[in-house]
């Protein structure tokens, strides 16, 4: 695709900002709708090179020097999405926002949704979990208002997520099952967002075979529309209901996967959630060493993308596995430092667990 990228430089050093965008960049790199160079190939970065020379000096803060609005407003959700991906919060943030406020500006509904939407992703990674459920009701009540059935859906979803993280598990359930409700009423397969949370979901609950029914439905219709960035959850969730049911060196392998594919998608937050879960297996097999270096692997990424949310579980595991082995006095001081984290970002699910932990060691 080399050629095609080299006429976006040229085309946009050239001035051909809109011809450029609809008939390469578009057209040709993107495929329309399929959008094929992240959805498929996971070229998050690549893709942000390319957005770049459409904005002034390369300077994503700045107006898109797109003349047409309609590809304007698009190229904004897409710099968002991309700046999300590849872990650059702040950046991304600003990106969404602006985007949210035009399309809200304009009364696009179906748009004004989706830009919540994505605003509520980055929220509950960077641990700002009550703000995500503010914006994720303004999401559904705008696709209510736009009768938008997928976005409604979406939004459900995101709601129920957004609920299980702050402890409210029985509303969390009642929305997760109105979102898989409309997906049968409306006779569709499962829609995406459905595979990624409800598995989770049904795995704290311990509705494990649900759960893997559910993950393997979603894996055939990503392998289907060949969804790179998906392939990791779904490893990830394989992995986790290996582990449950004992069944180690098949995790191991899952878990691999999950890595594998992140690693490619080059998707920081999927990294950090298959770092976890492998830290997690590491511990269960008494592989202290390992479950440490994931761990800290994981933690790393969070320093460097500010992805929070996955601090105090990292930090958990670190605790366990110094308490495992007699160093009860590291482990209190991670276990304190992952408490602490979850109170102040109101993550209740996490925060329940670290306490049980902490009584249970008797710290």
């Amino acid at each position: 695709m080399q050629p095609l990228f080299e006429q976006v430089y040229h085309g946009c050093s050239a001035g051909l900002y809109d011809e450029v965008y609809e008939n390469i960049y578009m057209d040709k790199i993107n495929r329309m709708e399929e959008l094929f160079i992240t959805r498929k190939l996971g070229a998050w970065e690549t893709n942000i090179f390319l957005i770049r020379t459409f904005f002034p000096k390369g300077n994503l803060s700045q107006t898109p020097l797109i003349s047409d609005m309609k590809n304007q407003r698009s190229l904004l959700y897409e710099t968002g999405l991309a700046l999300l991906a590849i872990g650059w919060s702040k950046e991304a943030e600003r990106s969404i926002r602006r985007y949210i406020d035009i399309t809200v500006e304009s009364k696009e509904l179906v748009s004004a949704s989706r830009g919540y939407q994505t605003l509520v992703d980055f929220q509950f990674r960077t641990g700002e979990i009550e703000k995500a459920l503010e914006s994720v009701k303004k999401a559904l009540k705008m696709a209510n208002e736009a009768k938008s059935d997928e976005d409604i859906r979406n939004s459900k979803d995101y709601l129920g997520w957004t609920l299980y993280l702050l402890g409210r598990r029985e509303e969390a359930e009642d929305w997760f099952r109105q979102a898989g409700d409309q997906v049968r009423i409306s006779k569709e397969r499962l829609y995406w967002i459905i595979g990624i949370w409800y598995p989770e979901f049904l795995l704290s609950i311990g509705r494990i075979n649900e759960a893997l029914q559910v993950t393997k439905q979603h894996f055939r219709i990503i392998t289907d529309f060949h969804r790179v960035n998906d392939m990791s959850r779904c490893y990830r969730t394989f992995g986790i209901i290996s582990k449950t049911k004992g069944n180690y060196l098949e995790a191991i392998d899952h878990l691999q996967k999950a890595l594998e594919f992140a690693h490619k998608g080059g998707i920081p937050f999927l990294e950090i959630e298959a770092f976890i879960e492998f830290s997690r297996l590491d511990l269960d097999r008494g592989r202290y060493g390992d479950a440490i270096h994931k761990a800290n692997e994981a933690l790393k990424i969070v320093d460097r993308t500010d992805f929070k949310l996955y601090e105090p579980e990292a930090e958990l595991i670190l605790a366990k596995t110094h308490l495992a082995q007699g160093d009860k006095t590291e482990a209190k001081s991670y276990a304190i430092s992952a408490l602490t984290k979850t109170k102040e970002m109101s993550y209740k699910l996490m925060e329940n667990e670290i306490t049980e932990f902490i009584d249970k060691a008797n710290f």
